[in-house]
């Protein structure tokens, strides 16, 4: 895989990002067992499939800026290292250049 088409597969993962922390913004209360129907982060631009755990189980992932929420069959082992896996969602952690634009455009950052 080229540098362009990691940068491009990184900064598509980065926009569902940026949902997600809408969706979780969007939350009231701010109860931290409550259930949330989150977007898959995926690379893929024309994934729609959602991904659901709680507030806190997201905050475990926001806490590290190369990490992200994904569907269990959505990873890109090219660019990606699964973290930790559950029956409803995956964890990876972005590498080398995706992992660098990860963590320069994490809003929490």
């Amino acid at each position: 895989m080229n540098e362009d088409s990691e940068r491009r597969l990184a900064l598509n993962e980065v926009l569902f990002r940026d949902t997600n922390e809408a969706i979780e913004r969007g939350q009231w209360p701010q109860d931290p067992a409550r259930v949330v129907r989150f977007r898959c982060e995926c690379s893929r631009v024309d994934c729609g499939q959602a991904v659901e755990l709680t507030l806190a189980e997201y905050e475990a992932v926001r806490r590290f800026p190369r990490r992200f929420l994904l569907a269990p069959s959505h990873v890109t082992p090219e660019i990606e290292t699964v973290v930790s896996r559950t029956p409803t969602h995956v964890v990876v952690e972005k590498e080398d250049r995706p992992g660098e634009i990860a963590a320069a455009t994490d809003p929490r950052r």
